[in-house]
């Protein structure tokens, strides 16, 4: 359907709304109606309080870590309040724990078997695109720092890395929701949230490496193969925000000579440091997605006729 926009005045420009669905959602002279910008893309609804989503989980008999990954998938899929039944205190503490990380949500009420989760907030004062580039930054950051501290065997700045990666769960977990709550509903939304799953596999997997990196010394071959991945993490990064084919050919040619020199490191390299090559492997192949899923954006293609 077709709308011709009409200017009145300097700067005010009218659409009009299709006669149907004014007479079907039953519109009147002077109603108000919410309007909602997103991208290149105009939402109007007559409901400015839309109808909250509710559900029910039972994570009894399940293990803490389970409990708190159905917790976690609720909020994505976009549930605005959750009541959740459990056995164990064990799963009420992973609960407890697992809500820090979800934005806008809280804990309303608590009894010993049962908690009930809601949203705090229908409009946080952050949005989907500045969430998705400071996810990106944590990730970088984290990449940074873990290098740094490798180098100068600073353990315990690698053994508190991991409290980066939850800030990055947070803002990957947040662009996941507003993506299935509507907020973002541009044609390559689900191409970003595969990106956005793999983004917080990357935390997960430099959270991995730090464990392993606290077993080895900091031989050159290791520091040098991590610096080399940080620079693939580091160009990706670029290409998604800047979609330039010399970014994704550069991004590719060095994660390939990478690989190259992880699989050649293996053939003398101790137990230790083969974890850790395996590792880099992983990250390395995460990485790989957030080109490769993005070439869509070239502008070569979008010439293409």
């Amino acid at each position: 359907m077709k709308r011709k926009v009409i200017q009145i005045a300097g700067s005010t420009q009218l659409v009009s709304l299709p006669r149907q669905w004014a007479k079907k959602n039953n519109l009147i002279k002077g109603q108000e109606i919410e309007v909602i910008e997103n991208g290149n893309k105009v939402i109007v609804t007559t409901e400015a309080n839309p109808e909250k989503r509710k559900i029910t989980v039972d994570v009894s008999n399940l293990m803490p870590k389970m409990a708190d990954r159905l917790l976690t998938r609720a909020y994505q899929q976009g549930y605005d309040e959750l009541t959740i039944k459990f056995d164990k205190i064990e799963s009420g503490i992973a609960l407890q724990n697992k809500i820090r990380e979800l934005l806008g949500f809280d804990i309303f009420e608590q009894t010993e078997n049962e908690m009930v989760i809601k949203s705090i907030s229908s409009k946080l004062d952050v949005d989907f695109e500045s969430s998705l580039r400071k996810a990106f930054l944590i990730a970088l950051d984290i990449s940074q720092i873990c290098v740094t501290a490798f180098k100068k065997e600073d353990k315990k700045t690698l053994e508190n890395l991991h409290y980066r990666d939850l800030e990055l769960n947070k803002f990957c977990y947040f662009c996941l929701r507003a993506i299935n709550k509507g907020q973002y509903d541009e044609y390559d939304k689900y191409i970003l949230y595969y990106i956005i799953e793999t983004l917080e596999d990357v935390g997960d997997a430099y959270k991995e490496l730090i464990s392993t990196l606290l077993k080895i010394s900091p031989k050159s071959k290791m520091v040098n193969i991590l610096e080399k991945i940080n620079e693939v993490l580091r160009l990706s990064y670029q290409f998604f925000y800047k979609p330039e084919k010399e970014y994704a050919f550069e991004a590719y040619e060095k994660l390939q000579k990478t690989k190259k020199l992880v699989e050649n490191a293996l053939t003398s390299s101790s137990i230790d440091e083969i974890k850790t090559l395996m590792v880099f492997d992983n990250i390395l192949k995460l990485i790989y997605h957030f080109s490769t899923m993005r070439l869509d954006k070239l502008k070569e293609l979008k010439e293409i006729k």
